[in-house]
């Protein structure tokens, strides 16, 4: 009996030690793996904090960011606002554009009653409202290895533009911008209630490459019926077809569009159908809708594809600013 029980406790300590084996050569490591890649995002977000940490102090603002009140310094406010809102991989002229224009929004808003969906904010980081913003913990995770060489330009950007603004008649203008314009930027007053001397359509050329520059949406033809009927209850439709008049700005972008029985303007179809741009054109078959768009975005002020493109070509910030911003200047 005793032989026989000897003989199992080494079994047992051989299946023992195999177990231990395994779970040192799998586990751990794996552990460790996920420790370590811990361990760089930690190292990547630290970088971007200290380099955001050099920039000079600056006045102080309020900015609604997850859901409080918290006070930053314009120049390091705009770092997140440039890396949410332009590609990192831009040119470092366009990147200076994008922080020049952002940082002239930013003071404009303060100045004419800050956000105002957020009581006591600046500015809030809803990109449909005011301006988008991310923080360095989402840099580092969108970046990766690359946040060193992308935080280095974003910093850059800002700091070798620190505290210039965008000027008509000696005051800070009104500033929007897009993705791609789609060759031709628009007038405000054909987007917004009102016409601004320095917001006119300008040519935007470069685009092409970018990929906002086409876009399309398909549905089917019941599908159309029944959006446009879910915007405007009274709307008819006969056997004809759907599409009738259409007027186009001088930018190309649709102005208003017969559809049915009923005039709609380009924007709200844009809105009804989550189109790119209101430079669309719509064709119609038996069983299917196709729009087909042009450009990104309400197409006022500055084309964020086309100021890259400028800088590809040599223009710097103020040449590019200039140019989207009529008869402005920048300092």
């Amino acid at each position: 009996m005793w032989r026989k029980g000897r003989g199992l406790t080494r079994e047992s300590a051989l299946i023992t030690a195999i177990i231990v084996f395994v779970l040192l050569a799998v586990v751990f490591p794996a552990l460790t793996v996920k420790k370590g890649d811990s361990q760089t995002s930690n190292d990547h977000t630290t970088d971007i904090e200290f380099n955001i940490s050099k920039l000079p102090a600056s006045e102080q603002i309020t900015v609604w960011i997850d859901g409080k009140l918290t006070q930053m310094h314009m120049e390091e406010y705009l770092v997140g606002v440039v890396a949410a809102e332009m590609p990192a991989s831009y040119e470092m002229e366009a990147l200076k554009a994008q922080a020049v224009a952002a940082r002239t929004y930013t003071e404009y808003k303060k100045k004419h009653g800050g956000c105002s969906a957020h009581q006591g904010a600046d500015i809030c980081c809803d990109s449909t409202h005011c301006q988008a913003y991310i923080t360095t913990e989402k840099m580092a995770e969108n970046w990766g290895n690359d946040s060193a060489m992308y935080i280095q330009k974003i910093v850059s950007a800002v700091n070798e533009t620190c505290g210039e603004m965008i000027y008509y008649d000696n005051e800070e203008i009104q500033v929007f911008f897009h993705a791609s314009a789609g060759g031709r930027t628009e007038n405000s007053e054909n987007v917004y209630p009102h016409a601004l001397p320095y917001l006119v359509g300008v040519e935007s050329e470069g685009e092409e490459s970018s990929s906002h520059y086409y876009g399309e949406v398909e549905l089917s033809r019941s599908d159309f019926i029944e959006k446009m009927k879910a915007f405007s209850p009274s709307i008819k439709f006969d056997e004809q077809a759907l599409f009738g008049h259409i007027m186009r700005f001088e930018s190309g972008r649709v102005q208003s569009i017969e559809v049915g029985s009923e005039m709609f303007t380009g924007r709200e179809i844009r809105e009804i159908f989550s189109l790119n741009s209101t430079n669309f054109t719509a064709k119609e078959d038996d069983d299917n809708i196709m729009f087909s768009t042009i450009g990104f975005g309400h197409g006022v002020g500055m084309s964020q594809t086309g100021a890259n493109a400028m800088a590809k070509e040599g223009s710097d910030y103020i040449e590019i600013l200039t140019h989207y911003f009529t008869g402005v200047t920048v300092q």
